[in-house]
């Protein structure tokens, strides 16, 4: 494999977070949702190709077309997935397997969705969270793409020839290891072959990205921030500043668009602590009036924490409408801002574009998952992008304290 990396998500917050990895190790780092080209002296771009509530064949199609446009030479490919299962991973990856054979590239497959710190593990070919079976989980439940988590199933749905992969030979003879992955790239000679690897702790992805990067290097991997830090870990550190911040007397807008019971319970303790105040927005109501209260208050240098106020949907997912509209009723005070934390893709994506900005470049990590970088466009903050399901009732509180202190000391 390359150092340089090409990295497909389906969403925004997706693909910062697994990108990340990479940044705060020094790389250089940028996630983009435009047509435009690759810097040439870019370590890593990330692609939110905003897939996640696309329908199997389209989401198939964008990736297709994605890695035929920008698979460079010199270029390693990951294909970030949702460590849940959600969206349309199983026909991403077919796709992506069938672009490099388009391409004549090496097209087999490596899928470890594993993610460690965030309590993701895979056992016998299936997902678990904090222990349990994934499909128990409340998020299952509310969302899901396939029958159950049994990852081989849902490979072979997609028309993959999936191989297993157990934790003994992960974590047996190195040697054994390597013929594995030897032994799965002869198969994937003439068929599309999705090797399918366990694993439950960052050793075990340690391990098996130290046999990838050897002589049976796949055509792409597959998997959460998990692996991508290890991938990142696999290869040599680069010479890494302090992350340096634009200094502004305009407020931080904190912007809650997502149903995730955490994120939304984050929102409440944070105006709770501080007595700014949460700001619900009703994506259907008066717009213009909202908008000016909250650019008022960002123009006073004060924080604006603002939330959706959308109604749950049978997936739990937010409407791709109800994030636009969201994005829209926040339009005045999106000028406003000296800085921005987000959480939910679909609403992160619909914020910046609304402000005309096309991508970010990463900075660092401040906890896993969560990325600090600045807005690319016309305009340019300091930005911390956060999944909604991941970090705990006090994580946009630490954002809001580590993104101010940095900005005391630009």
């Amino acid at each position: 494999m390359n150092t340089r990396w090409l990295i497909l998500a389906d969403d925004l917050t997706g693909a910062a977070d697994a990108a990340v990895a990479f940044a705060r190790r020094g790389h250089s780092t940028e996630v983009r949702w435009d047509e435009a080209a690759r810097e040439a002296s870019l370590a890593v771009q990330a692609i939110d190709l905003d897939t996640r509530t696309a329908s199997a064949g389209d989401a198939a199609a964008r990736h297709r077309e994605a890695t035929r446009r920008r698979l460079e030479p010199g270029l390693s490919l990951f294909k970030k997935i949702d460590s849940t299962l959600r969206g349309q991973p199983a026909a991403e990856m077919a796709a992506i397997g069938a672009a490099l054979r388009e391409l004549g590239r090496t097209s087999w497959g490596v899928l470890a969705p594993a993610n460690p710190p965030m309590r993701r593990t895979t056992r016998d070919g299936r997902v678990f969270i904090d222990g349990q079976p994934l499909e128990q989980s409340d998020t299952w439940k509310r969302e899901h793409s396939y029958p159950d988590a049994d990852l081989a199933a849902m490979a072979r749905s997609a028309g993959l020839l999936p191989l297993p992969l157990p934790l003994d030979a992960i974590r047996g003879d190195g040697q054994a290891l390597q013929q594995a992955l030897l032994a799965a790239a002869e198969s994937g000679r003439d068929s599309p072959i999705l090797l399918v690897c366990d694993s439950e702790t960052e050793d075990d992805l340690a391990r098996l990205v130290a046999a990838a990067r050897g002589a049976a290097a796949p055509g792409f991997l597959a998997g959460t921030a998990g692996l991508a830090n290890a991938l990142a870990a696999s290869i040599p550190s680069a010479q890494k500043d302090p992350p340096v911040l634009s200094k502004t007397e305009r407020g931080t807008l904190v912007a809650v668009g997502t149903l995730a019971r955490v994120s939304r319970e984050s929102a409440r303790r944070l105006a709770a602590r501080g007595g700014a105040g949460l700001v619900l927005v009703d994506p259907e109501g008066e717009a213009r009036g909202i908008s000016m209260d909250i650019a008022g208050t960002l123009a006073r240098g004060e924080t604006a924490i603002t939330m959706l106020d959308a109604p749950e949907s049978a997936s739990g997912a937010v409407d791709a409408g109800y994030a636009e509209d969201f994005s829209a009723a926040l339009a005045l005070a999106l000028r406003q801002m000296g800085a921005l934390i987000v959480t939910g893709g679909e609403t992160a994506g619909a914020l910046l574009a609304r402000c005309k900005v096309h991508g970010i470049r990463l900075l660092d990590e401040i906890e896993p998952g969560i990325a600090l970088g600045t807005t690319l466009g016309e305009v340019e903050v300091p930005i911390i992008t956060k999944p909604g399901a991941f970090g705990d009732e006090e994580s946009l509180a630490r954002c809001l304290d580590t993104l101010n202190q940095l900005r005391r000391t630009a």
